[in-house]
């Protein structure tokens, strides 16, 4: 038995469900549940929502086991737009690396110009635990992203997760829209890629472009300060996943147009 398949059979012990009735409020054969809490497969992440539910806890307790963050990494091949150009209060790449930092993957290969990698360089990202190479990967699961996407929306990071939890290459699809990043998985023979969409209500925007950045930058900012949360902040992901102190949060903020958000946040 996996972690993940003990975690499941805790849980349904502990909310009075048998495999049979879990099986029947899912709707789903109860042999399903025997082979997840056997470690055998994983749930389809459709009924991660209604299962996590059911057990009474989070959807990211029952994948976060599942997923080793050090079989994966990421692939951003970029060159058309300036990682440094600041879209509202931080710089563009801010927005395309919280996507990995929420998800633990870290090691990041980078396809860009040189003042890009001259920027990644900066010892602020090594403090978010990024390790960054300028070559491409091989023989490795790959998240990967080519263009400069601004992505928002509810249960992004489990459908991410979804993806990873995959046996096959995934690419992931907005409505009526490109896709925008793939998963790519290094055991499969197949080239092809299946697609799924992401939920409604995502915001997609390609930062590349002058006026959708500025639609990006109204957008962040609007939401910031009606919900007094941070959009891509790379601190508050590092402290929240415990890969920097509250000492060096302090230390972060000050300065940051951004700093008195993010210290409210953290009180």
């Amino acid at each position: 038995m996996n972690e993940t398949g003990k975690i499941i059979q805790d849980l349904r012990i502990k909310a009075g469900f048998s495999q049979k009735t879990l099986a029947k409020a899912l709707h789903i054969t109860d042999k399903a549940i025997s082979k997840w809490e056997r470690g055998i497969c994983f749930p389809d992440v459709t009924l991660l929502p209604k299962l996590s539910l059911l057990l009474d806890t989070d959807i990211d307790v029952l994948v976060s086991k599942s997923i080793n963050q050090e079989e994966w990494v990421g692939l951003i091949d970029i060159s058309e737009c300036d990682f440094s150009q600041p879209v509202y209060d931080k710089p563009l790449v801010y927005y395309l690396l919280s996507h990995y930092l929420l998800l633990g993957v870290t090691k990041i290969h980078v396809m860009t110009t040189e003042d890009n990698r001259r920027f990644l360089q900066n010892e602020k990202f090594r403090g978010f635990g990024f390790e960054f190479l300028f070559s491409r990967p091989e023989d490795k699961n790959m998240m990967i992203l080519d263009q400069p996407w601004f992505l928002f929306g509810s249960d992004l990071t489990q459908q991410f997760q979804g993806a990873m939890l995959s046996n096959r290459n995934i690419k992931m699809v907005p409505d009526n829209q490109e896709p925008v990043f793939y998963f790519s998985r290094r055991d499969t023979n197949s080239k092809k890629y299946t697609t799924r969409t992401l939920g409604r209500g995502m915001i997609c925007l390609d930062m590349g472009e002058y006026d959708t950045a500025m639609d990006v930058a109204g957008f962040v900012r609007t939401y910031q300060k009606n919900s007094g949360l941070l959009i891509g902040s790379l601190e508050e992901i590092a402290y929240k996943q415990g890969i920097i102190e509250r000492e060096e949060l302090i230390e972060m903020a000050d300065g940051l147009p951004y700093g008195d958000l993010l210290m409210s946040i953290e009180g």
